[in-house]
Order: structure tokens, then C-alpha cells, then sequence
């Protein structure tokens, strides 16, 4: 029975994975019925029902609006692999409990923001609560020994909230530019959620994972081509390393 359920979360974060992307799509515009009828972003003609199947729809309609010619599909595709991957991961790293459910719900509403940011660079405040919420249910557990989900206690969970945010949020001030106050909300927000440890790794991958592909691009196009780094996704591949490998990372770092 268990092995059933491993294999099924995968399978359902197939069909979670396209619903995300499409409400991510959707979010902005206010265009909700994108989620049961997706349309074609080039023509807005509506798309056939075969692109709600996960994996195989967007080939089988050879990634294309049957309409206008116009390539469809590939960012969907990518958002349902990334966010079954994901929910593996957790599932193998972190197994089936409470704590999961938890880090697969922050997972998908950071796959959210990602794709809103790729898509107008903007972070939904209502997304953001969403994550806030869980690192507050998180902060509230951990006064309590016998329900605490994770090891980190509360004064880690309050540290955490500002030991990444608030010296952004002064560069921020100084610099006038250069982060986003969406990124800033977004580590409050994470840091709540982990604790200071695993926000200080999650924040260090991101940023690494960040600088690694600026320099992969600057190597492909040239330096003088100009390239924005949308930072939430980065950071929301931080999160995923550190709640699957963080505390590996600490014990090797503290030994």
C-alpha cells in the first residue's frame, strides 16, 4: 500500500505540475478558465483537451496551437516535470507525513511565483501568504516539543525570518536597486518557514545556482548582452536543496 501511495504522488503531481503553470498564467490576468479550458497565448483561440494530459499532451498535439502554428506547450511540459520531480524528491528525502505535505504545498506555491516572475517579474503578495502562513503554523508548533515537525525551535524560525531579509533589505536601501522587494518578502517568508540554518542554505544554493547560470549565458551570448536573472526561481531551487539535503550540508559544515 505504501509503495502504491510513493508511486501515485508522483503521477498526481503530473497533473498538479500543468495546473500551476496554467494558474500561474492565469493569476495575472484574472483569466481563471484558463484552468479547465486553456487557450493559446499567441491567438487566444481555445486549445483542444488534450493538453490536460500530462507529459503526452502537448506532444501529441506537436507543441503547437492547432490554430495559429504557434509553439504551445513546452513551458507546461517543464512545470509538470519539475513539480512531480519535486514531490519524488520529497516524498524519497523527506517521506510521507505532515512535514511533506507542507514542503510539497510551499513547493508548488514557489513554482507559482516562479513562473509569474519569469512570466511579468512581479511576486504575488497572496502567494507569498500563502508560504508566510506555513512558516507561522511551523513557528507555532515549535513551542511545543511533542507536535514540533522539524528540529529547528522557535527562536531559530524567528531568526531565520530575518537573517537572510533584512540584510537584503538594507542593500536594497543602500544600492537603491539591484534586489527585489519581492525577493526580500519571499526569504522573510522562507526563513520563517526553515529556521536560520536551512534559510542561509537555501539562500547560498539559490545565489550559487544564480551566478552559475549568469555565467553560462554571458559565455553563450556575449558580456555585452544584457540578461535579467529572475532570482525566485533560483531561490525556490535553494528551498528544494535545502529541505532535501540542508541538514547533510550543516552537519558536514559543523562536525
Amino acid at each position: 500500500m505504501i509503495t502504491l501511495v510513493y508511486v501515485l504522488i508522483p503521477i498526481l503531481a503530473l497533473f498538479v505540475g500543468g495546473a500551476l503553470y496554467r494558474l500561474a498564467y492565469a493569476l495575472p490576468r484574472r483569466s481563471f478558465g484558463e484552468l479547465l479550458s486553456p487557450t493559446c497565448h499567441a491567438c487566444g483561440d481555445p486549445l483542444p483537451t488534450l493538453y490536460l494530459i500530462p507529459l503526452v499532451g502537448t506532444f501529441l498535439n506537436k507543441m503547437r496551437c492547432p490554430v495559429c502554428g504557434e509553439k504551445r506547450g513546452v513551458g507546461c511540459f517543464l512545470s509538470e516535470v519539475t513539480f512531480a520531480v519535486a514531490a519524488l524528491l520529497l516524498e524519497l528525502f523527506v517521506g510521507l507525513s505532515f512535514l511533506f505535505l507542507i514542503y510539497l504545498v510551499t513547493a508548488a506555491l514557489l513554482l507559482i511565483l516562479s513562473l509569474v516572475d519569469l512570466d511579468i517579474k512581479e511576486v504575488p503578495h497572496g502567494i507569498l501568504f500563502g508560504i508566510l502562513l506555513l512558516g507561522v503554523l511551523l513557528f507555532v508548533l515549535s513551542f511545543f516539543p511533542s507536535v514540533r515537525l522539524t528540529a529547528a525551535v522557535w527562536w531559530e524560525h524567528l531568526v531565520g525570518a530575518f537573517i537572510v531579509s533584512l540584510p537584503l533589505f538594507i542593500v536594497m536601501m543602500i544600492t537603491g536597486g539591484g534586489i527585489g522587494g519581492g525577493d526580500i518578502k519571499l526569504m522573510f517568508c522562507l526563513g520563517l518557514l526553515l529556521g536560520y540554518k536551512l534559510v542561509l542554505i537555501a539562500f547560498l544554493f539559490g545565489i550559487a545556482i544564480a551566478a552559475l547560470v549568469s555565467v553560462i549565458l554571458l559565455l553563450a551570448f556575449g558580456k555585452d548582452r544584457k540578461f535579467e536573472v529572475p532570482l525566485v526561481a533560483f531561490l525556490a531551487v535553494g528551498f528544494l536543496l535545502a529541505v532535501l539535503v540542508g541538514d547533510k550540508f550543516i552537519a558536514l559544515l559543523f562536525a
